[in-house]
Formats: structure tokens, C-alpha cells, sequence
């Protein structure tokens, strides 16, 4: 994932990074503001490791998942539309199964009816 991704969602990401930093406290990593330059230092900080091993670490957390509260983001709707077509046949259109999800063309029976 990109790093936009994770700045703009930085709350959602916190739990995240206290998962792989346990050390790290949560006010601390939500005041950085999403800044992976700060992370990495901050991070330094609380593992005493060196900050150019912390951002390689950083660089690796990054590649992993996202957080499932930020992948079913409603504002990400769209993309995960699209992104879905990965998983269809060729020719297939991810917008184009309605049929899987019930009928659209057929009018619902009034309540109390059958």
C-alpha cells in the first residue's frame, strides 16, 4: 500500500503499529499525523535500534495489510469495485453480476401479501 494511504487513514493504521511495536504508546504514534519520517524516529526512540533499521522495518510493515476497517471504508467503495475484477474472467465486468445479488427488475411484494 502506499504511504498516502496510510497518512490519510493514520487512525485507523494506529492499532496496526502498536501491534508490531508494542512499546510504542498509542497518543504518541497518533500524534505523529501520519508522517512515516517521524514514525521511523520515533520508533528509533522507543527500540533503541538504529533509525535506518527502523525504516526498513517500517518499509516492511507498509507492504503488509490493511487494516480491515480502512479496506471497507465506505469512501472506498469504488476501488474496491474495481479491484475486484482482478478475481473475473476475462471479458467479465465487475459491475455486470446483479444476477448474483437478486433480481432488480422484478417489483418486491407489498408487506402483508403474498
Amino acid at each position: 500500500m502506499r504511504w498516502t494511504q496510510i497518512s490519510e487513514n493514520w487512525t485507523a493504521f494506529t492499532p496496526a503499529i502498536l501491534e508490531r511495536w508494542p512499546d510504542a504508546r498509542e497518543e504518541d504514534v497518533l500524534n505523529l499525523d501520519g508522517s512515516q519520517t517521524a514514525l521511523a524516529m520515533y520508533l528509533s526512540g522507543v527500540t533503541g535500534e538504529e533509525s535506518r533499521d527502523v525504516l526498513a522495518q517500517v518499509e516492511d510493515w507498509r507492504m503488509g495489510q490493511i487494516p480491515t476497517d480502512v479496506a471497507m471504508d465506505p469512501t472506498r467503495d469504488n476501488t474496491n469495485i474495481l479491484e475486484s475484477g482482478r478475481n473475473l474472467g476475462p471479458g467479465e465486468d465487475p459491475y455486470d453480476r446483479d444476477d448474483l445479488f437478486g433480481d432488480d427488475d422484478t417489483a418486491q411484494t407489498p408487506m402483508g401479501r403474498s
